[in-house]
């Protein structure tokens, strides 16, 4: 990436830091993130010297809200508020680890961090109409099936569909996925079968969650056919270099080009804007029809409650108010 110049406050010499300095602090994905990010302040702000500026952020911000993003036929979109607050997000992160290893004063670093968020409430116009697409059992069973099978590329799209559909993993816990987490074996109630080993959002140590046999067998036809093809990798889902099954690799699937595999197989089976998420939250609301507990376990959450508000999407139930009085 560019590497960012920034003059400090107590000396006036020229010093220089990149996202590499979070090296250690955060996950090799966020790192990524953040550094797409940082570059697009980095072109806003147009020096090195404006960029370490707190007002210069806080000018992004207004730009971002009201200037929105290009789309491919030259037309423009608003982001959303949860796009804009994650770009602050991100250079407020790298400012204080940058404070921390003496780039920037402390100083510096705070005042960032009182260069507010956009509030959800205040604008709720902004919010996504189709931020959350609900899924029935029948619709994510078409989408699953929608790869041809028959091909290299499409025992991969089936394996990762399924995985993403019965597992209710993340994007980016399902593209590093190594089948070595997948693992036999038996709950506290003597229960056997498979288990997927994942350390989840924010975790050290990763825990074991209920997986799915019949992802298991598709996974396992998958690398079957892909070791037939020469290819022996770590990682369970890997790339293409070429359309269809041009050019098998042993590089991982990255997450943009499986957020577009989502979304093809969706559309092809007739719907649209479904997202690798609103798999977990298939996931996520299936579970919960049973209890509440399962889901949470199934999708990693520490604390209960964001199970019930970010992942079940559970809705009426028609005639349970019928005999009230």
């Amino acid at each position: 990436m560019q590497t960012a110049i920034v003059t400090t406050h107590e000396t006036g010499a020229v010093t220089s830091f990149d996202t590499s300095i979070l090296a250690g602090t955060k996950s090799p994905n966020t790192i990524a993130q953040y550094e797409m990010h940082f570059r697009s302040y980095l072109v806003f702000a147009g020096s090195f010297a404006a960029a370490v500026e707190p007002a210069t952020l806080a000018r992004w911000r207004q730009a971002l809200y009201q200037d929105g993003y290009t789309l491919a036929d030259g037309g423009r979109r608003p982001y959303s508020v949860n796009a804009i607050n994650q770009r602050l997000a991100a250079v407020r992160s790298l400012m204080a680890e940058a404070a921390q290893q003496g780039y920037i004063t402390h100083e510096t670093a705070e005042a960032f961090k009182y260069v507010k968020s956009l509030s959800q409430v205040a604008n709720k116009d902004r919010r996504k109409a189709h931020a959350r697409t609900p899924i029935t059992k029948a619709q994510m069973q078409a989408i699953c099936d929608a790869p041809d099978r028959g091909t290299l590329a499409g025992k991969m799209h089936h394996a990762l569909l399924l995985t993403l559909g019965m597992g209710g993993m993340r994007i980016t816990e399902a593209v590093t996925l190594q089948y070595g987490q997948i693992a036999w074996g038996e709950d506290d109630e003597g229960r056997q079968g498979w288990m997927v080993y994942i350390a989840g959002k924010n975790k050290v140590d990763p825990t074991p969650r209920p997986f799915s046999a019949k992802a298991k067998a598709a996974i396992d036809a998958w690398l079957q056919a892909r070791a037939a093809a020469g290819i022996d990798a770590p990682y369970i889902f890997t790339s293409f270099g070429g359309r269809g099954d041009r050019d098998p690799s042993s590089r991982p699937m990255n997450r943009v080009s499986a957020w577009e595999m989502v979304q093809r197989y969706a559309r092809r089976v007739g719907l649209e804007h479904v997202k690798p998420h609103d798999f977990r939250r298939y996931v996520g609301t299936q579970l919960a029809k049973k209890d509440i507990r399962l889901a949470q376990v199934q999708l990693g959450h520490a604390d209960i409650s964001t199970t019930a508000k970010a992942y079940v999407l559970d809705g009426p139930r028609l005639g349970v108010t019928d005999d009230l009085l």
